[in-house]
């Protein structure tokens, strides 16, 4: 009853603010127009946030809120930026290792698994996908081409199939007004190394930009088989055809192969529990889960296992093309169009025992095909002008997306069909040691199960099983967008309106080239309002009402399609900006998100199928963010969120279910105090702490709902310490990250890695 309060009270502040911030302006009388003075700055670039929108760690613009530059503190949402400065700090091995310290986001995927899909888990949803400058960009993303990363929460209006908990926006890296180069090398435990470059030349007297970045990394990883090499190159230019005209590219390609040992590690166990307390262990389903099959992470084996062999591989290839026109009308009228192909194929084979049932796991081989390609079309208009005491910036705009997903998987499974069982039975019996079960007493007594034959990928693709006729689908994503973002008294009250129509189309294609199912053609007006108000120059309180929709897939029991996905978010809080001088910023807000309609359908181990539940889902909670910076040379970042995230009503048996990847507490901080005069000039060090309490929910359907992580608390450090060599700026570091050498599974049976200590050199030219 206190939370449905709770609930009921953030739903009517919010409404109650925008309500009376729209009062007063419509109570506000008309004045003559004012002449915009003849020293306005012009703003040339207002579709760009990167250069000077940060003071270390803390930003102050923000791009992907409203899509274009606008200061943080009159966006009325919450939106988390990680710096180019912090990510250089933490040195992220990839993207998952960047999103670490935000206090409301959990990994929800082991990789490589697929080239798309929900990486993160955000205010208690799983995001659709993560955006490239505002387009689908897949979930493997170099970090060498990031800039910055924004974390906007709660739906938005302009992106499409946003998720209400949020979307992850990466701000790439675009070229710079002096000459320059970098290069960096990394050297680490578990084999890892790596050399990167960056390297930054002006040319036609600052006409034209040019940044070419490399880099070569790899690790042998920590399991017993394990490791991966990864390859990136990438280019970014601008032009200035003129004045007011700018030409954009960005083309950047990356190759990743190694063994897919996440992709193959933490198995499953089967530990049959009383569920209902009633001193018998049965058939009897309690919530979903069937008593004498209870499923829980698995309790015996090794933190360096992997069910991979030498034989499993994967390749992963990553394409990323974007070009684009910037053009300045005037100081009231600005263009952007923007044309981006991404591409990612991912080729790979693995060998996964699932469960232990029994102490016994069955083995499943299988080999995978992924390639997914986006064309998006992006056009926006941004208009300034004031009518009477209000000041307009208004965006309108356009994006037409379409995605080609392939996805074929070919499986031999012990336990699987006949054929499946008979293929793999001529392969030992013609002399191959193909293992078809893994026992506890096996891994215990330190069998040698990653010396195991394994059919190769050819094998897999040619007398293997497939799964599912379909070969391809194609979606295609039309919306118009309108948002609206109004000043008046003297910029203390900010309104913010929009609204988005959007068309979602989509087929499946099969193997024999013909169309199946039922053509998908759904579309649905979603809207977003807010205001921020100033109580102070530093102190401001906001509020925001959004909409999201999504359609579902075909039911076929039913025979139509099942009810599109809707949702709607209520968020409110206060911002906080230049406190103490400009040591302090940051935020505060509370949120309560209701998604009708959920369709979840996640994979059995057990049955090797799918199981698939309808609910109706709420997450609810508060979070914070603190930037302190006690002096000149000290920065801070405190986070944290509480959330409350669950089925709230079920067609099927997931009610009361944790929604995956939600942490119901989750601290971090992350701090770094630098020398700048005396003895231990250059010198810099810091580090942070993760602290995530459970349970945290693994898996999206019920008869999974005992998989959990409990919680964790890891521990990072770092230090740098920067002189001149030669003339030249060189530093030289050392990050040492899961300092306590804690073990948990981050997701989906994804281990976190042990101890990793990096030691790394950078040259300045």
């Amino acid at each position: 009853m206190k939370s449905l309060r709770s609930a009921s009270l953030l739903r009517r502040f919010s409404a109650a603010f925008l309500a009376s911030a729209l009062a007063v302006v419509a109570q506000t009388p008309a004045a003559a127009p004012t002449k915009a003075p003849t020293d306005e700055t012009i703003l040339l670039n207002p579709f760009d946030v990167t250069g000077g929108s940060t003071k270390g760690y803390m930003a102050t613009n923000t791009i992907s809120g409203t899509a274009m530059n606008t200061p943080l503190k009159e966006v009325p949402m919450t939106i988390n930026v990680i710096t180019a400065e912090l990510l250089a700090d933490m040195v992220p091995a990839d993207l998952i290792a960047a999103m670490t310290f935000n206090a409301s986001i959990t990994q929800t995927t082991r990789v490589p698994i697929s080239n798309r899909g929900d990486a993160f888990s955000i205010r208690g949803f799983r995001n659709r996908n993560v955006l490239i400058d505002g387009v689908t960009g897949g979930d493997y993303i170099p970090t060498q081409m990031i800039d910055r990363i924004e974390v906007v929460k709660g739906p938005n209006t302009l992106y499409g199939q946003s998720d209400p908990g949020g979307l992850v926006n990466i701000i790439t890296k675009r070229p710079r007004g002096r000459e320059h180069l970098n290069v960096n090398l990394r050297a680490g435990n578990h084999g890892r190394l790596a050399a990167e470059f960056d390297a930054n030349q002006p040319a036609l007297d600052g006409k034209l930009g040019v940044r070419v970045l490399g880099a070569h990394t790899e690790t042998d990883g920590y399991r017993i088989l394990d490791g991966n090499k990864s390859n990136f190159l990438g280019l970014a230019s601008d032009f200035r055809l003129g004045k007011n005209t700018t030409l954009v590219l960005h083309g950047s390609g990356s190759k990743t192969e190694g063994i897919p040992s996440q992709r193959s590690t933490f198995s499953f166990e089967i530990i049959p529990a009383d569920l209902n307390g009633d001193g018998k262990i049965d058939a009897t389903n309690v919530n979903g889960v069937v008593e004498n099959s209870a499923r829980y992470n698995n309790t015996f084996l090794p933190r360096n296992y992997t069910s991979a062999t030498a034989a499993t591989r994967y390749e992963q290839e990553n394409r990323f093309l974007q070009l684009g026109v910037r053009h300045v009308f005037n100081s009231h009228i600005n263009m952007q169009y923007m044309a981006v192909r991404t591409t990612q194929e991912l080729n790979d084979s693995f060998r996964e025992f699932n469960t232990f049932t029994a102490g016994s796991s069955d083995a499943n081989h299988s080999a995978d095909y992924n390639f997914n390609r986006t064309d998006a079309h992006t056009l926006n208009s941004l208009l300034n002008f004031p009518t009477g005491p209000l000041a307009h910036r208004i965006l309108i705009g356009g994006r037409y997306t379409y995605d080609f997903n392939r996805n074929n998987t070919y499986a031999l499974r012990a336990l699987g069909t006949t054929p499946e069982r008979d293929v793999l039975a001529g392969l030992i019996a013609g002399g191959r040691p193909i293992r078809l079960f893994l026992t506890k007493a096996d891994v215990l007594s330190g069998v040698k199960y990653w010396l195991d034959d394994v059919p190769s990928r050819t094998e897999l693709r040619t007398i293997g099983t497939r799964t599912g006729t379909n070969d391809y689908g194609e979606t295609r994503v039309g919306s118009v967008y309108a948002t609206d973002n109004v000043s008046l008294f003297d910029n203390r009250l900010k309104l913010l309106g929009g609204v988005r129509y959007i068309r979602i189309r989509g087929q499946s294609t099969n193997t024999a080239g013909v169309k199946t199912g039922v053509f998908n053609d759904q579309s649905k007006t979603s809207y977003q309002a807010g205001s921020v108000f100033d109580l102070t120059k530093q102190l401001s309180v906001f509020g925001n009402i959004a909409t999201a929709f999504n359609p579902n897939g075909f039911d076929a029991l039913s025979g139509t399609f099942f009810s599109p996905e809707l949702s709607r978010a209520y968020e409110g809080g206060l911002k906080f900006d230049d406190l103490w001088e400009g040591r302090i910023g940051g935020s505060v807000s509370l949120f309560n998100i209701r998604k009708k309609n959920v369709i979840r359908s996640d994979f059995n181990p057990i049955l090797f199928r799918s199981d698939t539940e309808v609910s109706d889902d709420e997450s609810k909670g508060w979070e914070a963010e603190l930037f302190f910076n006690p002096t000149k040379n000290w920065q801070s970042i405190i986070s944290y969120s509480h959330i409350e995230a669950k089925v709230v009503v079920s067609r099927t048996l997931a009610k009361n279910l944790r929604l995956e990847g939600a942490a119901p507490n989750k601290l971090t901080f992350w701090n770094s105090y630098g020398f700048n005069a005396g003895p231990l000039k250059g010198l810099r060090f810091g580090g942070g702490f993760i602290v995530a309490r459970g349970p945290i929910q693994q898996f999206g359907t019920s008869n999974n709902q005992l998989v959990v992580e409990n919680g964790y608390t890891v521990i990072n450090l770092f230090a740098r310490y920067g002189t001149k060599l030669a003339g030249h700026d060189v530093s030289f570091g050392v990050n040492v990250d899961n300092l306590n050498n804690v073990f948990f599974i981050r997701s989906r049976a994804a281990t976190n890695d042990p101890r990793q200590i990096t030691f790394s050199t950078s040259v300045n030219w």
